[in-house]
């Protein structure tokens, strides 16, 4: 079955876009000419092994705890430490940026996917650094002992900006890391650190974006489908009405075929592991 993968958000993806194109000029005079030059697809993969040590290992964020009460919850990492740890290498992904989107082959889409993401983890940090700071000084949701609020107000709308741009970054480095660790084309030090990004893509994909997308209150990326009803294998001991099975599919995959999981489609698209599909009924977890 062959995988599908579509990067999410469209508004965000139209801001991002002109965050990147704003200022191109001001990033490639920026470059101080000593590391790896041109658009050669080695060249592009030799420009962005050599940023991979200076990039963050972990970027926020690493995952949420949820209310119990309320459609929120709390971010776990750093954000205004990678924020300032992208800045430093934010003009080389820019300008990496626009000569892999300007050339042509599988290893420059694959790494202009990658740049990309890096850029809409800088500017979503950004957001989310902002909220971090706000207000240090009259702490978020305190009450006075007649419950009466005395702290700062929650920068909900700067976070959830955030979070569409960090989900995002995070959508095009599960396509583009996984592109290039398939196409293993890169010498081996960079080769090990894309293939190690892919993994972590995987990972992040399968366990922190549903938890990141429950606290948005967005629809879950994973959505379970019928495969067999009504079709039973013990006769007499389990009724038909109740016989049901079920996979979890991408969510914006099936809706790019169409949305209707008949079988053609369903063979298209590719069972997935995430935690928004665990220990629901009919998927035998």
């Amino acid at each position: 079955m062959g995988r599908q993968r579509r990067v999410v958000s469209t508004l965000a993806a139209v801001g991002t876009l002109a965050i990147v194109t704003v200022g191109v000029g001001a990033a490639l005079a920026q470059s101080d000419g000593d590391g790896a030059t041109g658009a050669s697809p080695e060249a592009l993969l030799e420009r962005l092994g050599e940023l991979e040590p200076a990039l963050p290992s972990d970027p926020p964020p690493i995952g949420a705890e949820l209310s119990a009460d309320t459609t929120w919850g709390t971010l776990e990492g750093d954000a205004t430490s990678v924020r300032a740890t992208l800045d430093t290498v934010e003009p080389d992904l820019r300008a990496l940026f626009v000569d892999a989107d300007d050339a042509d082959g599988d290893v420059a889409e694959a790494v202009a996917l990658v740049a990309r993401g890096w850029l809409d983890l800088w500017t979503g940090t950004s957001s989310i650094a902002t909220a971090e700071s706000h207000d240090l000084a009259f702490p978020v949701g305190t009450t006075d002992d007649q419950g009466v609020a005395t702290g700062a107000d929650e920068l909900r709308g700067e976070i959830e900006v955030g979070l569409d741009l960090l989900l995002l970054g995070r959508a095009r480095h599960l396509e583009g890391y996984g592109a290039l660790s398939e196409l293993g084309e890169a010498e081996p030090a960079a080769q090990r650190a894309f293939d190690e990004r892919a993994r972590a893509a995987e990972t992040y994909d399968a366990e922190v974006r549903p938890v990141i997308t429950t606290m948005l209150s967005d629809l879950s990326p994973s959505v379970l489908v019928p495969v067999e009803r009504f079709d039973t294998d013990a006769p007499g001991v389990q009724s038909r009405a109740t016989s049901v099975g079920v996979v979890c599919v991408d969510r914006e995959a099936l809706n790019e075929l169409g949305g209707v999981a008949t079988a053609e489609v369903l063979a298209q698209l590719e069972e997935i592991e995430r935690d928004d599909c665990a220990d629901l009924p009919g998927t035998g977890e």
